[in-house]
């Protein structure tokens, strides 16, 4: 696996998310990005109060620890727990719960998900908890942004390294691997941009069509067809939704929505499941994919470095 990285282009990063706070405009930023070489080896999260209030990261560099500052509040009651990593221990995914209070969105639980194991609830999961899932590897930090109001973390998102040109985010709904048959995909190629997507569904989501391509999936019953024609300027810059279960208890996607850099999109279909949400800058956007079935089963992204 070494020989094959070190004939591929020099990674690029790329962020992913946020939830919660917004980081746009804020004064109270704070962003964690591992060197090169460093593992990380340990994450310190002060919780209380429905609130993730502080994080700190422990990196290991040739038998050498480097802890970062504290992100977030010092402040107030908390508990502390403390994740540590074994050697061969990554991080490939993320949940968090979001909470409100008035206008400003906070942190209430965080859970981080390893090729080993599964660390956390940490907090409270006072709403639906939003995942997050990557490839094994591509994990380089976090970012966010933290509020005095609130006393904790408002917003956090990941930072992630694309090896190459393309890597996938997700997917949401039903898990892959499957049989290859079922795997759809849909790619932008050269200078081509996403103009329009066609949404068949009724009570779940039947079918998708990207610009002119095939589409997605069968239609099945009654259903609405709805489209979404981006301007010239306009270009994806995240998806939401929910993954619901049938009776069957196959996991289909029941709604979507489309975020661009200027207006959301939807949601269609039926809005009841599991939430899922991702957001990625301007220009990351390179395509979908996912499983299909009788209903459409999952959807991904393709997302590329834009430096």
């Amino acid at each position: 696996m070494e020989g094959v990285l070190q004939n591929m282009k020099p990674a690029q990063v790329i962020r992913v998310a946020t939830w919660g706070q917004p980081v746009e405009g804020t004064q109270n930023n704070w962003s964690f990005e591992m060197e090169e070489g460093h593992k990380l080896q340990s994450i310190r999260i002060g919780h209380a109060d429905e609130v993730i209030t502080s994080l700190t990261f422990t990196t290991e560099f040739n038998g050498v620890l480097s802890v970062s500052n504290k992100f977030g509040s010092s402040s107030g009651a908390q508990s502390i727990s403390l994740v540590t990593f074994d050697s061969d221990e990554e991080i490939i995914g993320i949940k968090v719960t979001v909470g409100l209070k008035g206008r400003e969105s906070y942190l209430s639980s965080l859970t981080f998900q390893t090729n080993k194991n599964t660390h956390g609830p940490f907090g409270d999961i006072s709403n639906s908890m939003f995942s997050l899932p990557w490839n094994k590897g591509s994990f380089v930090g976090f970012y966010g942004n933290a509020s005095d109001w609130i006393g904790g973390i408002g917003g956090i998102g990941v930072y992630l390294k694309v090896y190459g040109e393309i890597m996938r985010i997700g997917t949401w709904g039903k898990p892959l691997p499957a049989f290859p048959q079922t795997i759809w995909s849909f790619q932008l190629e050269g200078n081509y941009r996403l103009s329009k997507i066609t949404i068949d569904h009724g009570d779940v989501i039947n079918s998708l069509m990207f610009n002119s391509s095939e589409k997605v999936d069968d239609r099945n019953g009654l259903s609405v067809i709805d489209h979404v024609t981006l301007d010239e300027d306009e270009e994806i810059t995240g998806i939401s939704g929910m993954a619901g279960t049938l009776p069957t208890g196959q996991t289909i996607i029941s709604s979507i929505s489309f975020s661009t850099n200027k207006k959301t999109h939807g949601p269609f279909g039926n809005v009841k499941g599991t939430p899922f949400s991702v957001s990625w800058d301007a220009g990351s956007f390179a395509g979908f994919y996912g499983l299909h079935g009788r209903y459409f089963d999952s959807i991904g992204v393709y997302l590329k470095a834009t430096n």
